[in-house]
């Protein structure tokens, strides 16, 4: 049968040509009358904190039973557990489109209907069950056209919620799921795809028919049937240009279900069968991104729990990724990205709260704090401390000295294994030839709230603070100079003004006495003297600049590449400001 909202066909009764007649009419109105689209390039200007969900489904006839898995059990737990306390989300949005049903639903060759879009309540419930009432009876699969579609498909407001109008962030996440690679119907740029897809804000999931094997095997039939033990490899995620993976594995003992597993120096293809070009078509879509491929036999899998422990671990890795902004940071020259990754910079001189939170890790407390120092137009984070709990981690950077240094407990070089029980991870990378020593400690606090760390790193005399897959439950009470977690926005400290002006900014959050200083000497100035602002920093900009050794061109070479955007212009930056191209190595 062929249901829409006001009529059922048979197509069994009909001849076909009736049918193709039919159904392009019938599609032709559905797009006249398409609601209004949402802009992703919208200022949301709303107060709510909101996920959007695109699933892209295969609609072919062997699709039934991974059609209902997603919509019975993956997303309705995933709409739960995101507005559930761990994070809080007010309203979780769903639209789904599908790909690959025969020609007689479609009036395109590229096969794709936009089946709408709707919410998820706090309960799991979908609101609109006709946005998962997906077909499987197609044979032609265009996933790439189905995914460019659907991102232009979404509804500017879905069960009466503004999107643009009532969101203050806007979390997106695309699920698309086919158990065949791509039958190509549109010609579409796979790169300009993975751009798109990320340039809309998404991150992309793709659960596609893979096996996860061992090095120099890739066998599907392990992951088939009864007896098929890497069907409890449920999915990767892929770096270094596909040399590095973190796989997720199903682990009955683990409280999470699921352990990790990384595979470092190996091409991820020499352990991983896929079916036909699924490879080049799916799992290179998310290679360097945040997102992750999927075994799509591991929930066909008949083995006891597989299943199950797969809608489980499918919606913890999904949440966490939902769930966590971009990384926000504080760099060498004070380039500023908040929770919601707005940029920013601050060039006074003086000690700044990056973020506090004194119910942090269930009472321990966290406190993060900058030391910045003024060099003409611009300044630099000298120093940056660190508490947890009773520990206090001090790191400063050095100019001539190879050697940086650090305090522990006010102690110079003190024993550092832990603060405040999260373990660190020292690395020291030597670049002898140039004299100059690159050292980054890793706070570990995966095991409070796994995949997330603290890292700091010291190149020269600049010192870099970040913070890795940070989540709500981690750090959504937080105030500082990165902001207010939830909605992104640069608050005073009375938790309500918005303060647009860095320089207020900076001011504001400026190290009180109340707020305890972590560092083991005092410097000026010190509250209630103001931080120091440069003078005239753009006239003295311009001069510098045109009386530079270092050109513009020289220093967009030198940080190309970089992969993060953001990164590549702060660091032209700070070549440019510093007059040494070596500052790359700062990122």
């Amino acid at each position: 049968e062929f249901t829409t909202k006001s009529l059922t066909i048979p197509f069994g009764k009909m001849k076909n040509t009736f049918s193709l007649a039919i159904a392009a009419t019938l599609l032709s109105g559905a797009a006249a009358t398409h609601p209004p689209r949402f802009d992703y390039a919208a200022t949301l200007t709303g107060t709510k904190k909101c996920a959007l969900i695109n699933v892209i489904m295969d609609e072919s006839g062997s699709m039934t039973g991974d059609q209902n898995f997603m919509k019975n059990r993956v997303l309705p737990k995933l709409g739960e557990t995101l507005q559930g306390p761990t994070y809080n989300y007010d309203h979780v949005f769903l639209c789904s489109a599908g790909f690959g049903y025969g020609s007689a639903h479609y009036a395109t060759d590229a096969h794709y209907f936009h089946l709408g879009c709707t919410t998820i309540s706090a309960t799991g419930t979908i609101q609109d069950a006709g946005v998962v009432t997906w077909y499987s009876y197609g044979a032609t699969e265009d996933g790439w056209a189905a995914m460019k579609t659907g991102m232009e498909d979404v509804h500017a407001t879905i069960d009466g919620v503004s999107l643009a109008g009532d969101c203050a962030t806007m979390d997106k996440n695309m699920i698309l799921v086919t158990d065949e690679d791509r039958d190509c119907t549109t010609y579409i740029n796979k790169s300009w795809l993975k751009w798109k897809i990320y340039d809309n804000g998404y991150i992309l999931n793709v659960v596609v028919d893979i096996c996860i094997g061992d090095i120099g095997i890739s066998d599907p039939w392990s992951c088939r049937g009864t007896d098929a033990p890497n069907a409890a490899k449920f999915g990767m995620q892929i770096s270094s240009g596909g040399g590095d993976a973190t796989i997720f594995e199903y682990e009955p003992t683990s409280s999470s279900s699921y352990v990790e597993t990384a595979m470092t120096n190996t091409w991820y293809d020499s352990y991983v069968w896929h079916d036909a070009g699924t490879a080049d078509h799916y799992s290179d879509l998310v290679i360097d991104e945040k997102g992750a491929v999927w075994n799509i036999n591991s929930m066909r899998c008949t083995n006891p729990g597989i299943p199950e422990a797969f809608a489980d671990v499918f919606v913890i890795i999904k949440a966490l990724e939902i769930g966590t902004r971009e990384e926000s940071s504080s760099n060498g020259d004070p380039h500023f990205t908040t929770w919601k990754k707005e940029h920013y910079e601050y060039h006074g001189q003086c000690d700044l709260v990056l973020a506090k939170d004194p119910e942090f890790a269930s009472g321990l407390g966290i406190d993060i704090q900058i030391r910045t120092k003024l060099v003409r137009f611009w300044s630099y984070i000298r120093s940056a401390a660190i508490r947890i709990g009773a520990d206090v981690f001090e790191v400063q950077g050095h100019a001539t000295e190879q050697d940086a240094k650090y305090w522990m407990n006010f102690e110079l070089k003190g024993e550092l294994s832990t603060i405040g029980g999260f373990p660190v991870k020292v690395t020291d990378i030597d670049e002898g030839s140039k004299g100059i020593q690159r050292v980054t400690y890793e706070i570990d606090l995966g095991s409070k709230y796994p995949g997330q760390m603290i890292v700091i790193r010291t190149y020269k005399e600049f010192v870099n603070v970040r913070v890795i897959g940070a989540t709500a439950e981690a750090f959504g009470n937080t105030v500082g100079m990165w902001g207010d977690y939830r909605t992104g926005h640069t608050l005073a400290r009375d938790g309500t003004t918005v303060l647009s002006d860095f320089s207020e900014l900076g001011s504001e959050w400026q190290v009180l006495p109340s707020d305890e200083m972590l560092f083991h000497t005092t410097e000026d100035p010190q509250f209630p003297q103001k931080c120091i602002e440069p003078e005239d920093p753009r006239g003295e900009r311009r001069r510098r600049l045109e009386e530079s050794t270092v050109s513009e061109a020289d220093a967009e070479k030198a940080c190309a590449q970089l992969k993060n955007e953001l990164d590549r212009k702060d660091c032209v930056y700070d070549i440019l400001a510093t007059q040494d191209l070596d500052m790359v190595g700062a990122f």
